[in-house]
């Protein structure tokens, strides 16, 4: 932020982080330390008589200010965002004493090495308001900016979104949180909104501020407004600005080759110019028929534009020229900048004809610092210690838009199948979303636990990348590779063997960019919340394997692959062999020795009843085409079927029979579904032929008991969650019938689940949500809360991260320490908390499994919380 002098919502209240930096320590060229801040006189004349470097960059400073003030005022332009890099007009305060860091506060990285920094701290407002304006197109809401700045309430902010941004958003499952501050108008569309935000520590003055803003607006007709919705509280605030957010984000989600690419992004203006210059800025884009969004701080005429362009296409690429071209020009004309939020970088060839005259006192600078041009050459200025002032259109040593590689330039190399293959990975713009910091949010887990971006989405999508480019330079088919693994019959895999032990073995003999890539994905733990999450929806868990799909077609894999991929086949065989299994597993040495051998550990213990077994002892009937077609219609609608997945069935026996029993309390008729596989443990290993053939058969099974329309219903969520999501990506949505969780099925009975006059005791209970669940199906929590409310019991929603079981990631030796860390980060802390004994529910096994391995206790399932409510 210090380089680039960065600054955002709210500036216009708070300044840029130069206003906030107090001092700097700065490693020059020659290692000589700059310990820059506000010099009094004496101070700045000591400093300038200093010999070397140190003496000369205080001395260029204090010559250019003193010399050229005048200039600089008129050069300048009176923007919130100024000038920056390097900013001369600040060379000296109000009192009149040098500080240099207005030159390195923006100076990205060309002066010196930054070191260390003294900060001013704020204290966040207590109180705070955010009044949501709505219009009936955008550049109503860009006219209107100078009538809201300039209100005597005086706002803290003014952000924009504009049509395009904003229907994105309504079609978003996000709007439904917001809704309510963006209430719909009849016959009249919403086509942009202004958000208004006050803060303040006293309650009272904040209430008045806000109501003498809105008397205004009621009375006020300089544009046309459709209303406005004030919204209370922090947490109205952070509903709506999350709301903004996800759908800037998913601007990058469009379809097609064609992506927003953000390089005029962060043009400023004066605000009473910014409707007009939008208005240009608007017609220049659509007469070269590109598409764009528009959001940004209209307070500090800042908007930021993306047009969307296919950078692979030669042809387009040459738009980033003649569009930066003609906003550069715009911009002057309207006495605003290029660059107001983000830095120069490579756009600082526009300097000169920014600085005009006042370009060479930037290369004075540069070479007062960096005489040789050895620190980020090229941007912002070159060095030269000639001092006319001679305005200057370019610099021929500066870097130019269209003169650097371009992502676009390498990504054209890949061939086009494959790209269209990955399309999971390619499409990743570098936002950071999986950057996420909050260890109570899901995403991305492996990177909040090791703190490695190989290990974030971010990372492992541009490892993909690059190595969808090498293997296409080096004449490899990805696309034919994976087609051919996934027709290899047993003969085939037999053939291939030979070959694939020879990789293995001289793997450190020869590079293979494959295992750096392969070293990223292992640390995956599939939860897929970051095709939840993710602007761009990239999907870590898919091509994670289709790369494992290939890698391990030339190196062989680990026995544990195979284990883990065979599980859902191997448990039933287990199962009738339950006690003596147990016994064997619970022994120390064989545990060592899976550890060793498989890379195996903690292997959980199989239940001990048979579901199947008790299920005949209940008479609970098994879903087949006789059973149900001797149902009548009345029957069928009061019926349900439970579709089995390997691990409650196997693992919590007794779960699968406490919800049969709770269903059957509530009048329903509970068919349960023959078990066979699912085939997620093969999708998640990279086993992609055989999960195909897998959940072929199992799609077929599904559809011949869909046919009697009676609802098909999981147990646990990420394995139901696979019927819809990698079945109709392998098999196509209509092959797949619709495979309901618990919740979202029992949430369409609300009205007659519970028994009429019932009362229940409320405990209170806390639901703790499987990540995959609350990711992929984020409306799935709060039907789990109506369910609970049609019995009057009350759940809250715990904010938890990943568990950091995941499937089997934790039971892989390999991952353990990991999934140790994770489970510490966000679960253990609450499922060890004194307040919440007796209280959590959990919704998936995975994280009750881990939740036993590392606290030692059991939590139910939501469903098993209200069968013991019901029966106490």
């Amino acid at each position: 932020m210090i380089s680039t002098d960065a600054s955002g919502q709210g500036s216009c209240e708070y300044g840029k982080t130069r206003d906030h930096v107090l001092e700097l320590d700065t490693v020059l060229i020659g290692g000589k330390h700059l310990h820059s801040r506000a010099l009094a006189p004496d101070e700045e004349q000591a400093e300038r008589q200093q010999e070397g470097i140190l003496g000369r960059v205080h001395t260029t400073a204090a010559e250019i200010i003193d010399q050229q003030r005048e200039l600089i005022a008129a050069k300048f332009p009176p923007l919130n965002r100024c000038l920056t890099g390097y900013d001369l007009a600040h060379l000296r305060d109000g009192e009149g004493q040098l500080n240099l860091n207005s030159l390195l506060c923006g100076s990205e990285g060309s002066l010196g090495f930054l070191n260390e920094a003294v900060l001013n701290v704020l204290p966040i407002p207590k109180h705070s308001t955010l009044v949501n304006v709505r219009y009936t197109s955008f550049m109503d809401a860009l006219r209107d900016a100078k009538t809201l700045k300039d209100a005597s309430a005086r706002p803290t902010s003014i952000e924009t979104v504009d049509d395009t941004v904003l229907q994105l958003a309504m079609e978003d499952f996000v709007w439904d949180s917001v809704a309510e501050f963006f209430p719909a108008t009849a016959n009249t569309a919403i086509r942009g909104i202004n958000l208004i935000e006050f803060n303040d520590d006293d309650e009272r003055a904040l209430a008045a501020r806000v109501k003498a803003f809105t008397d205004h607006l009621s009375q006020d007709a300089t544009v046309e407004r459709l209303g406005f919705t004030p919204g209370r509280g922090a947490r109205a605030d952070s509903k709506v600005y999350a709301m903004r957010k996800r759908s800037v984000g998913l601007l990058g989600n469009v379809q097609g080759e064609k992506r927003p690419i953000p390089f005029v992004e962060d043009t400023a203006v004066p605000p009473e110019h910014l409707a007009d210059f939008i208005a240009e800025f608007r017609a220049a884009l659509d007469a070269r028929g590109l598409s764009y969004g528009m959001f940004g701080h209209v307070d500090a005429g800042v908007l930021h534009v993306r047009p969307a362009i296919d950078m692979k296409d030669p042809e387009q690429e040459k738009l980033i020229r003649a569009v930066s071209d003609e906003v550069a020009a715009l911009t002057q004309k309207y006495g605003g900048l290029l660059w107001g939020e983000h830095g120069k970088g490579v756009r600082s060839e526009y300097a000169p004809r920014f600085f005009g005259e006042l370009y060479p006192s930037l290369q004075r600078v540069k070479a007062a610092f960096d005489p040789f041009n050895q620190l980020n050459p090229g941007k912002i200025a070159t060095p030269s210690e000639s001092g006319e002032l001679i305005a200057k259109d370019s610099d021929p040593d500066l870097l130019t838009i269209d003169g650097v590689p371009m992502r676009g330039q390498l990504d054209r190399t890949i061939d086009e199948r494959a790209w269209q293959a990955y399309d999971a990975a390619v499409y990743c713009n570098g936002n950071g979303a999986c950057y996420n910091y909050d260890l109570d949010d899901p995403m991305c887990p492996s990177w909040k636990a090791t703190r490695d971006r190989r290990h974030s989405p971010k990372g492992r999508a541009s490892l993909i990348r690059e190595w969808l480019r090498l293997q296409s330079q080096a004449g490899i088919d990805v696309v034919e590779e994976s087609r051919k693994k996934k027709a290899e019959g047993g003969w085939g895999f037999i053939k291939s063997f030979p070959l694939r032990v020879a990789n293995t073995l001289s793997r450190k003999q020869h590079h293979d960019y494959s295992h750096e890539v392969y070293d990223a994905m292992a640390g995956c733990l599939a939860c897929k919340s970051c095709a939840g999450q993710c602007p761009i929806k990239v999907n870590v868990p898919q091509f994670r394997s289709q790369f494992l799909e290939v890698y391990h077609g030339r190196y062989l894999r680990p026995i544990r692959d195979y284990v883990i991929g065979g599980t859902e086949f191997m448990l039933p065989t287990l199962a009738k062999a339950a006690p003596l299994y147990n016994a064997v597993i619970g022994q120390r040495w064989v545990e060592q020795l899976m550890r060793r051998t498989l890379g195996m550990s903690d292997s959980p213990a199989l239940s001990q009843a048979s579901v199947k077994k008790q299920l005949n002892a209940w008479g609970v009937a098994e879903a087949t085409p006789l059973s149900l077609a001797l149902l009548t219609e009345q029957q069928r609608a009061n019926s349900v079927i439970l579709v089995q997945d390997a691990f409650t069935t196997h693992f919590e026996a007794k779960l699968v029979m406490d919800v049969v029993e709770l269903l059957s309390r509530l009048n329903l008729r509970v068919f349960v579904m023959p078990f066979s596989a699912n085939g997620k443990p093969l999708q998640v290993q990279g086993f992609l032929g055989a999960f195909e053939r897998t959940a072929a058969k199992q799609a077929e099974r599904l559809r011949t008991l869909a046919r009697f329309e009676i609802p098909l219903v999981g147990i646990d969520p990420a394995m139901t969650l696979t019927y819809r999501q990698e079945y109709v990506k392998a098999l196509g949505n209509e092959a797949v019938p619709e495979v309901l969780m618990l919740q979202e099925w029992l949430a369409t009975r609300i009205n007659t689940l519970a028994p009429s006059q019932l009362t229940l005791t409320d405990p209170g209970f806390k639901l703790l949500s499987h990540c995959t669940e609350k990711t992929n199906a984020p409306g799935s929590p709060k039907a789990w809360q109506q369910v609970f409310a049609a019995f009057g019991l009350e759940l809250e929603l715990m904010a938890t991260g990943c568990c950091g079981m995941s499937g089997t990631y934790g039971h892989e030796t390999r991952n353990t320490a990991t999934s140790k860390t994770i489970y510490a980060q966000s679960w253990q802390p609450q499922v060890e908390a004194e307040e919440n004994a007796g209280k959590l529910l959990a919704t998936g096994y995975s994280c009750r499994s881990q939740v036993k391995r590392y606290s030692a206790k059991g939590l139910l399932h939501p469903l098993q919380a209200l069968l013991n409510s019901l029966k106490h």
